[in-house]
């Protein structure tokens, strides 16, 4: 069975804001101005990923919805 690894722990501040420990931004390549997500397992658990946005795969999926005018400009 595998079992889950604590890499680090941080203290919930006012507003809700937390501080991602520099060991776990670096494993997961996160940077200033990044975004994150927040998966819920089915066992309640929470990952937290690196969200990837492909801006070039989406403006080419836009401009194909505008050819066959599916999508106002």
């Amino acid at each position: 069975m595998v079992r889950d690894k604590n890499i680090g722990h941080c203290r919930v501040l006012k507003g809700g804001r937390i501080t991602i420990q520099k060991e776990v931004r670096e494993k997961l390549s996160i940077k200033d101005g990044d975004f994150v997500d927040y998966l819920l397992s089915k066992y309640g658990s929470i990952k937290i990923i690196k969200f990837e946005f492909d801006w070039k795969k989406a403006m080419k999926q836009i401009d194909s919805l505008r050819k066959r005018k599916l999508l106002l400009s």
